[in-house]
């Protein structure tokens, strides 16, 4: 009896030893389970992502970049944008890849400015000019000739007549007595002198009526024509001097490659007799691009 109570005791034992091992043995197998989500796939030949995915850096199914159409192309991102257009012999691409036109050849008489557009050469200030502020010629103050005097703007104009200092009474009966009749001085009011100036000077701008595509023909006439500065869509293009005596002259005028089809032309004009400088405005037509001239057969 003492021998199976003893045998009974270690049976307890045992069985006690035995549940806590089972314990153990089933908490390592729930960590090593709930491990294996985390735990990257072992690179393998035989492992693989379902079409349309691809593993990542992590070893994680992810979904395939669509491959670019045609035009298009993946840029560092992955994404796809459009290919750059093969630029024009005319064009070139800029720094944000698009095609924008060549600063063209500047002819002898034209440089570039700051948007790499050619613009005329300061032309050399003729006899009688001398360089402005914005380096362009001005007409300098002509020499007043005898009689005028310049005026706050530098014309030279004539100034009213003084009237004649009186005659002594002694004097005016001597000359009275002596047979001989006084001499009476009579002057021209200042307005009408100036408007005597302005009758004799005259001036005309024609600009032509047929669209041009690289020059304008324009003529200016008129009488006692000192100077005349032109302008082209806001900028002086020339300046040309009037022979003495020459009442027409025509000069062919750069046209403006960009903006407006319908550019302004302007000439000032300055005279000979010091009227007062005039501003004459017209307007000419630059041809549209690819227009072509009709070729005529005789």
């Amino acid at each position: 009896m003492t021998h199976l109570l003893a045998f009974a005791r270690r049976g307890r034992v045992i069985a006690s030893l035995v549940g806590v091992l089972a314990l153990a043995v089933a908490l390592f197998a729930t960590a090593a389970t709930a491990g294996a989500g985390t735990t990257p796939p072992p690179s393998s030949p035989t492992y693989s992502c379902p079409p349309g995915q691809m593993p990542d850096a992590y070893g994680h199914c992810v979904p395939a970049t669509p491959p670019c159409k045609p035009g298009q192309h993946e840029d560092q991102a992955g994404h796809c944008v459009p290919d750059t257009p093969p630029c024009s012999p005319a064009e070139h691409p800029d720094n944000n890849g698009h095609c924008v036109p060549n600063t063209p050849p500047c002819s002898p008489a034209e440089h570039p400015d700051n948007n790499g557009q050619c613009v005329p050469n300061t032309p050399p200030c003729a006899n009688g000019e001398q360089p402005g502020p914005n380096g362009t010629c001005v007409p300098a103050t002509p020499p007043c000739a005898a009689g005028q005097v310049p005026d706050q703007n530098g014309t030279c104009v004539t100034p009213p007549a003084s009237p004649p200092p009186s005659t002594p009474p002694a004097a005016t009966s001597a000359t009275a007595a002596a047979g001989t009749a006084p001499t009476t001085t009579t002057s021209r009011p200042a307005s009408q002198v100036e408007a005597t100036q302005t009758r004799s000077a005259t001036a005309a701008l024609r600009t032509p009526t047929r669209c041009s595509s690289t020059t304008f023909r324009v003529t200016i006439s008129g009488r006692n024509i000192r100077r005349v500065t032109f302008r082209v869509a806001g900028r002086v293009v020339r300046t040309v001097t009037m022979p003495a005596g020459r009442r027409t002259l025509s000069v062919n005028l750069p046209v403006r490659r960009f903006g407006a089809r319908r550019q302004s032309v302007q000439a000032r004009v300055t005279f000979r007799n010091g009227a007062r400088t005039r501003t004459l405005n017209a307007s000419a037509t630059r041809c549209a691009q690819g227009a072509v001239s009709p070729q005529f057969t005789g």
